[in-house]
């Protein structure tokens, strides 16, 4: 229900943590998106919570059955007259932020996309809202208190020895970059306050540690409490890693696991011919796990496919696999996750072939029905230490180059060309007459 960035084990390790706390109130500043709070609930503890963002002070003083006291901004009432009726200063305003966040940063922006989420949303408000509403009013937190006031002046009236449970922003921006779409379009009454220095930083690590209870998180390592590590939590493997702190608790380590299935389909080998004509074969999730763990690029971190195929000659052998995933902001694009040839063979070039037989009609049609839209066009990113992607270059187009976001590489490249303007079979014909030609082994 309640939107947010932290990991879902992050909130059982909260949870035991506190089961070590004496009973009593528990202070929580930067409370965001209340994972604490949901973590700690039914557990006896009053808990009370400060912020200073829009969102969370909507939903804190809901919960605190306070006035919300956000109202619609004059300017924003031709583009969103349609939300006055949902403003009820209670928990319909409180739903109504809820779902704003996922589409107001769409309101006055130029582009399909953006058109079509925001119709979407005014098209369907009434049911949206009502169930929003709805599983707003089933909640089960329940705050003791909840003050609009920064950190740092909050946390000097909390008793010395009162746990503490807090991840603070330890970078600037973060929360009012996410709710700037909020912030432009209702007016409330924001409190005035300054970003966090690095001393600052200092300050409220200081307050929250000193004392016998606490515990505190951050998406990056903090030098000073390196002493009261208790846990590091890898999600998913593109995650970043959240690093857990506390005066007591046991030592956690979370780690992303995935299936892994058997792949039994024959691959192509040194020494053996490539013969047509191509065919494709869906794979499970756990296949093309597998595969992808065996020939992918090891720095390269993996994602979730919609759509896992692999590509196989005359013969039923594995030549390579591709994972497409709709585009998120073209509709009409399919977007390559993936892609990569199996090894070692006689054919330096192979990894082209899939990379053709990954736009032609056949995986179109594929595309199509898997994601329930047309596709005209396909997209993928490469990361390299080179200007260009050999791999796709000649097939594709090159949109894009900027630093890489990624350890280890050069270049961020962004490709996007055609899709099913060929056939498997004239995929085939194209890349024996240009790239196909096998290594020659000189024997001794």
């Amino acid at each position: 229900m309640f939107q947010g960035t932290i990991p879902g084990p992050m909130r059982s390790i909260v949870r035991e943590t506190a089961s070590l706390w004496p009973s009593g109130p528990v202070y929580v500043p930067c409370c965001g998106n209340f994972t604490i709070e949901r973590s700690l609930a039914g557990m006896g503890f009053g808990l009370h919570s400060s912020d200073v963002s829009i969102y969370t002070s909507a939903v804190g003083r809901w919960l605190t059955r306070q006035p919300v006291g956000i109202q619609l901004r004059e300017e924003s009432a031709d583009e969103l007259g349609w939300l006055a009726d949902s403003l009820d200063d209670g928990v319909g305003t409180v739903a109504t932020l809820m779902l704003g966040t996922r589409f107001l940063a769409s309101v006055g922006r130029e582009g399909l996309w953006h058109e079509r989420v925001v119709r979407s949303y005014r098209e369907q408000w009434k049911a949206k809202h009502a169930e929003t509403v709805e599983r707003l009013s089933g909640s089960d937190v329940e705050l003791a208190s909840y003050e609009v006031e920064d950190v740092r002046s909050w946390l000097q009236k909390v008793p010395g020895d009162a746990p503490v449970c807090s991840f603070p922003p330890f970078y600037g921006g973060g929360y009012e970059k996410l709710y700037e779409p909020l912030e432009a379009h209702f007016t409330w009454d924001a409190p005035q306050y300054e970003p966090l220095s690095d001393d600052d930083v200092v300050s409220v690590l200081g307050a929250i540690t000193d004392r016998p209870y606490w515990l505190t998180a951050s998406n990056h390592s903090v030098p000073e409490l390196q002493p009261y590590l208790r846990g590091v939590i890898k999600a998913t493997p593109r995650a970043a890693p959240f690093y857990v702190y506390a005066s007591e608790a046991r030592t956690r380590i979370v780690a992303p696991r995935q299936p892994i299935d058997p792949v039994k389909i024959p691959r192509l080998r040194e020494g053996e011919e490539l013969v047509g004509p191509l065919s494709l074969s869906l794979l499970k999730p756990g296949q093309f796990n597998a595969l992808r763990s065996r020939y992918l690029n090891p720095k390269i971190a993996p994602g979730a496919a919609n759509l896992a195929v692999a590509v196989r000659d005359g013969g039923g052998r594995l030549l390579g696999v591709f994972a497409m995933a709709p585009s998120t902001f073209t509709p009409d694009e399919a977007y390559v996750l993936s892609d990569f040839a199996v090894a070692p063979t006689d054919y330096p070039r192979l990894s082209k072939l899939i990379v053709m037989a990954a736009m032609s009609a056949e995986t179109q049609l594929l595309c199509q029905r898997a994601f329930s839209r047309r596709i005209r066009r396909v997209a993928t990113t490469a990361f390299s230490n080179n200007p260009v992607s050999m791999k796709y270059r000649g097939l594709l187009r090159l949109n894009k180059r900027s630093p890489s976001n990624e350890d280890g590489w050069r270049f961020q490249l962004q490709y996007q060309g055609p899709m099913g303007q060929h056939t498997l079979a004239e995929a085939l014909q194209m890349w024996v007459k240009r790239w196909g030609a096998p290594t020659t082994k000189t024997g001794v």
